[in-house]
């Protein structure tokens, strides 16, 4: 047992579920980890974990172990989607190589019985159900060469089922920790093995997936936290939860679906401690990089988008900041490739480019039997781009039984993130089919934005009766090939099995169907109407169109027949061997399609290409055009191999093919999509609007447009940008003159439709020139009810608005004016806050103010004093003060008489002379008058005193 298999209570680590891969090549790390894509960082990992894995597994000998299991699922997912297998690794070795070489190790530690165990110890639960599930990541997307390892596993899976589940045998927090977990990757390797079996084994391992299901839905609301319990209220076990769940399939009545979702729900309400966006294993526990991926990955499989998610959104760019610069998670676990794993899981569900295929409605159509005409049956898809970046897909549909066709309803489909859209396929099926047939086909829809991406989906097309799920068993036997024996593509050869019922000779026709399968393909069927008990049909594999080569699992499925009382029925059985697929010895000719446009408007086209052989002494014996999947339009070879037509295009995406083969038997197909668009860009100018006036001599242009093909977009001629997708804005800052201007935007597509688009708009970036009928701190004395009669004049090209102190707002039209009004003042200086905006919204604030001035000048007597006795001739002195200014006029009088004008003193005191020797003595005043700049004017009286 290596040290990341002791037990432990519950201080919580991390752990693992398996790693699926998008997209890509080898990615280096960028400044901050902040920057990375998904893709980036998901690629790191893989590179990590292709030696690590491999080290470890060399070092310590465990196989069946999680380690090897997990990875080689993920990595079998990531040679799926794109990623680069060809990266060398710290181990000198490529990824690729890697992958073979752990599932090799897998595949020959496998016991006679279908188990796995670990070093004599008797954990078989736990391994087998982390090598099911890395075979059957392997099997559905590196090689099928170990589809009968596979199966051996699933068969073994059935007989040990209990109470719906297989109960963890193995407590290791958090690897190993719940039976939930056990169950859902021992559901992912039967669900797998579904398509390598007969049609009564299949209604096996369905019923097995069924109840496990049922388990797992009856423990959504199970707490137990016991390591070989049935709870799930860990993270990464409701990520488990939902991983079986997908694999069940739908469920009766859509339950399994509604569990899912259910599970998605509570994964996003969860939160961890101190808001962190990740999850803990537990609610308001401290997130870790185990339990943020597998919940990341979970809520990928349930269809949660982080485009719409906040929680999932943030949790993954969390989740990205804590990879190390050597590509893993977890630093300072035991074991850092479990995390590693189960971080890049998640990640990779939401790559920059990602496809979804699923099957809208019924995956299954029934066709009639021994009909005189051709079939057809029509499946539609939902295809839906679930990466962060728009992107276009090529469409195709291999597989079906010799004689059988299908077409897609076209042959590309652009998306923009997140979107989606429906196609669909027309599978034709020859005349006099025979009884309990079921032909296969895959839609596939490959990235172009991003190639090796890839999403798929499979649908079958099948005659009565369904194969039956009781009755006799039966044994298949294949007799050729024999197991290892090479087939060679284009060459091929005989396939043929025997089919026993109780040791005798199962006879046709009406005795059931055996059909072929290499590479997990439908190659063949035959219903033995020769009578001769030998099921037999040629394969030779197309040279343009097959690609599996080396090992692969070769099989004859027998399926059963439903029988007529009192004869039983007869059951289902399978034989599996493997085949060595060799590639065609001698080089294919050569094809060139001479470079027609990728969109046009024309429907008529003059298409040429060149076919030349490559194999010594081959000759070109055929050479053909095929515009849409018609009948192929025959051509000679002239000078040089080059042919030549013309052709007839439909509205909408169309596919050129030219197909060339030699006298060797090579076969060369190429293909060109050409899209015929006559209908023009949809353009809107968006800002600014039609009329507008704007403020500024550089104006922003935005513009959108909406296109099927990619797009040029020119604002005012000097403006260029592409729209590669054919769908987005573009903003262009455009220099423009004073006053009414035109800005014109033409958008072009790529086959030449043009849109243009024209709008006027009043530019005047200027600042409007004001000034006042008055001067600044201009002074004013006493008005008629204290209201000041004042213009204000502006000088603009632009009409514009005038508002005083927030006042209403008066207009002046294009050109300026001016304003005439009034303002009404208080004693002292009243500010004029004076705003003119112009129709562009330029403002000019301008403040003005006036000083109002209706009190008269003070005085004070300085000699006499007052009240004070005086004698003789006095000068008489007061200081006058005015609170504006200035003081005009100063006299002084005694007795309000005899009035002597003052005389202003450096000091700024005012003084006159009086001769008290002509008053009697006693009491008297002296009269001060004054008078300011604005005629105010008073006078003021002081008590004094004479005594001659």
């Amino acid at each position: 047992m290596h040290p990341n298999h002791t037990q432990r209570p519950a201080p919580r680590r991390t752990g693992l579920l398996g790693l699926v891969a998008l997209v890509a090549a080898v990615l280096a790390l960028p400044a901050s980890a902040q920057t990375q894509t998904n893709t980036q960082a998901t690629q790191r990992a893989i590179n990590f974990l292709s030696a690590d894995v491999v080290n470890w597994t060399n070092a310590n000998g465990c196989v069946a172990c999680h380690r090897q299991g997990a990875v080689v699922f993920g990595m079998s997912n990531a040679k799926a989607n794109g990623y680069d297998m060809n990266f060398v690794a710290s181990n000198g070795q490529t990824n690729a190589n890697n992958l073979s070489a752990l599932a090799l190790r897998i595949k020959n530690d496998q016991l006679a019985n279908g188990s796995w165990i670990h070093e004599g110890v008797n954990f078989r639960n736990e391994k087998t159900s982390f090598s099911t599930f890395g075979l059957a990541g392997y099997d559905q997307n590196v090689s099928t060469q170990y589809s009968a390892s596979l199966v051996a596993a699933a068969n073994w899976a059935l007989t040990t089922q209990s109470a719906g589940r297989w109960p963890s045998d193995h407590a290791n927090f958090p690897v190993d920790h719940g039976s939930v977990q056990t169950t859902a990757r021992i559901m992912t390797g039967i669900a797998q093995s579904k398509q390598r079996v007969d049609p009564a084994k299949a209604a096996q391992y369905q019923a097995a997936l069924d109840n496990a299901a049922a388990y797992l839905r009856n423990n959504l609301n199970n707490g137990d936290t016991s390591a070989t319990g049935d709870g799930m209220p860990y993270t990464f076990q409701m990520a488990w939860a939902i991983v079986g769940l997908k694999a069940a399939g739908p469920g009766p009545g859509g339950a399994n679906t509604t569990a899912i979702n259910t599970l998605a729900d509570r994964l996003i309400a969860r939160q961890s401690a101190a808001g962190v966006p990740g999850w803990g294993n537990l609610a308001n526990e401290a997130a870790n990089d185990f339990s943020t991926g597998s919940a990341i990955y979970g809520l990928c499989l349930a269809g949660r988008e982080p485009a719409t998610d906040p929680r999932l959104r943030s949790a993954i760019e969390w989740l990205k900041t804590r990879q190390a610069a050597n590509g893993s998670w977890g630093s300072g676990t035991a074991s850092v490739d479990i995390p590693t794993t189960f971080a890049a899981l998640g990640l990779s569900c939401f790559g920059d480019f990602s496809v979804k295929v699923t099957v809208v409605g019924a995956d299954k159509q029934e066709l009639l039997i021994d009909h005189n005409a051709p079939q057809t049956a029509t499946f539609t898809f939902r295809v839906k781009n679930h990466g962060y970046q728009a992107d276009s897909y090529t469409l195709s549909v291999p597989g079906g039984l010799p004689g059988w066709s299908a077409v897609v309803s076209q042959p590309t489909l652009f998306l923009a993130a997140g979107d989606e859209g429906t196609v669909s396929i027309t599978v034709t099926a020859p005349p006099h089919l025979f009884p309990a047939l079921t032909s296969e086909f895959t839609l596939i829809a490959t990235s172009v934005g991003a190639p090796g991406v890839s999403g798929s989906a499979r649908v079958n097309a099948y005659t009565p009766p369904l194969p039956p799920v009781t009755g006799r068993p039966t044994v298949t036997t294949i007799q050729t090939p024999a197991a290892n024996s090479h087939i060679v593509i284009g060459t091929g050869g005989t396939l043929s099995a025997r089919v026993t019922d109780a040791g005798a000779p199962v006879v046709g026709p009406g005795r059931g169907v055996v059909t072929f399968y290499v590479a997990g393909v439908p190659v063949g069927a035959d219903s033995d109407a020769d009578g001769d008990g030998l099921f037999t049909t040629p394969w030779v594999p197309s040279v343009d169109a097959w690609t599996a080569t080396g090992a692969q699992d070769y099989r004859a499925v027998y399926s059963g027949v439903e029988l007529a009382p009192p004869l039983a029925n007869l059951l289902g059985s399978t034989d599996a061997r493997t085949l060595i697929i060799d590639p065609f010895p001698y080089e294919t000719p050569m094809v060139t399609i001479g470079n027609p446009p990728a969109f046009t408007r024309e429907t008529n086209l003059d298409i040429w290409g060149y076919a030349t052989p490559r194999a010594p002494g081959a000759v070109v014996t055929y050479a053909a055009f095929i515009v849409n999947g018609g009948a192929p339009i025959v051509l000679t070879p002239g000078n040089g191999g080059l042919i030549f037509t013309s052709i007839t295009l439909t509205e909408g995406p169309n596919i050129i093919q030219m197909t060339a083969r030699d006298s060797f038997g090579g076969v060369t197909t190429k293909q060109v999509n050409l899209t015929v668009d006559r209908v023009a860009p949809v353009l809107t100018i968006q800002s600014p609007v039609n009329g507008a006036s704007i403020g500024q001599a550089v104006v922003a242009v935005t513009s959108s447009v909406q296109d099927q093909t990619p797009v040029r977009v020119e604002t005012q001629w000097a403006n260029v940008s592409l729209l590669e997708f054919g769908n987005g804005t573009v903003t262009h800052n455009v220099p423009l003159n004073y006053g009414d201007q035109g800005i014109m935007v033409r958008a072009t597509d790529s086959a030449g439709n043009v849109t243009e688009k024209f709008i006027i708009v009043w530019v005047d970036p200027g600042t409007p020139v004001v000034s006042t009928s008055f001067a600044d701190n201009q002074l004013f004395g006493p008005l008629p009810n204290s209201e000041l009669s004042y213009a204000i004049n502006v000088q603009t090209i632009s009409a514009s608005t005038v508002r005083v102190n927030g006042g209403p707002v008066m207009p002046l039209p294009r050109g300026g004016g001016q304003i005439q009004t009034t303002a009404a003042l208080l004693p002292g200086v009243n500010t004029l806050s004076i705003v003119v905006t112009s129709e562009t919204g330029v403002t000019t604030t301008t403040t003005r103010r006036v000083n109002y001035d209706v009190a008269p000048p003070q005085a004070t007597l300085l000699s006499p004093t007052v009240g004070s006795t005086a004698s003789g001739i006095i000068t008489l002195r007061a200081r006058v003060t005015d609170n504006f200014g200035p003081v005009n006029n100063v006299g002084f009088s005694r007795d309000m008489s005899g009035i002597r004008a003052g005389t202003l003193q450096s000091d700024g005191t005012w003084i006159a002379e009086l001769d008290t020797r002509e008053l009697v003595d006693g009491a008297h005043t002296i009269d001060v008058w004054m008078s300011d700049g604005v005629g105010n004017s008073t006078v003021q009286r002081f008590n004094f005193n004479v005594d001659n």
